[in-house]
């Protein structure tokens, strides 16, 4: 299937979004969370419902007023003291560990591009190639072993090659009303994995919007 292609009743590789919230592939009904509707109603995880209709994990599955909303929440708490603490007592060893091939796996969009820039690079091969920023795809200047272009894109970049926990249904649980103990229990992990993953989540979603308005730009390596 190639991206674009009528899949069920969306677009194989986009999320389509209307007033009313985003369109599902599976029902056709429109959801302010893609990812909370697809295991509530059809069974899925995101991770699921992004593989099976070829949906990019850099597109977010929370319609933009919801997501605003809890980027602009998540904002406001990068620096505070749960932030600090929740830095301090992070695992990136277990992240890294918890990693599958799957999590290296292009879809949609992104296998798109690449197919692209493997085309263009063959027929170009006698040619210099740019290096291009593996998350806003601009051109890398520097040390030849970067992948991204600014620390806001590496930050960006580890967490998503890092995330393996279903951070956006909990976050739109906890946004529902549900505490970080009642979603552990439902998960079958601590109250205190529930939360840091989700704190984890939001200070990532604030770097993707402000990837989105502002650009890499020349940002520090860590805003607070």
């Amino acid at each position: 299937m190639q991206v674009g292609d009528p899949d069920g009743h969306g677009r194989y590789g986009h999320v389509d979004e209307e007033a009313d919230g985003l369109l599902c592939h599976e029902c056709g009904g429109h959801y302010r969370s893609l990812g909370v509707h697809a295991y509530t109603a059809h069974g899925m995880t995101a991770d699921e419902y992004r593989a099976a209709h070829g949906i990019p994990q850099r597109v977010p599955l929370i319609a933009t007023e919801t997501r605003e909303a809890v980027s602009a929440a998540s904002a406001a708490r990068v620096g505070s003291e749960a932030w600090l603490r929740m830095v301090e007592k992070r695992d990136p060893t277990a992240a890294s560990h918890a990693r599958t091939r799957e999590s290296f796996q292009r879809r949609g969009k992104d296998r798109a591009r690449q197919i692209e820039v493997a085309k263009r690079n063959i027929a170009g091969a006698r040619k210099p190639i740019t290096r291009r920023c593996e998350v806003c795809d601009r051109p890398i200047v520097g040390r030849k072993d970067r992948s991204t272009c600014s620390p806001l894109c590496a930050r960006i970049s580890t967490y998503r090659s890092k995330s393996s926990a279903p951070a956006e249904v909990w976050d739109q649980l906890h946004a529902e009303g549900a505490g970080w103990s009642e979603i552990g229990r439902r998960y079958g992990v601590t109250h205190t994995n529930v939360r840091n993953t989700v704190l984890r989540y939001r200070a990532h979603m604030a770097d993707v919007e402000f990837l989105e308005a502002h650009g890499p730009g020349d940002v520090p390596e860590k805003r607070g």
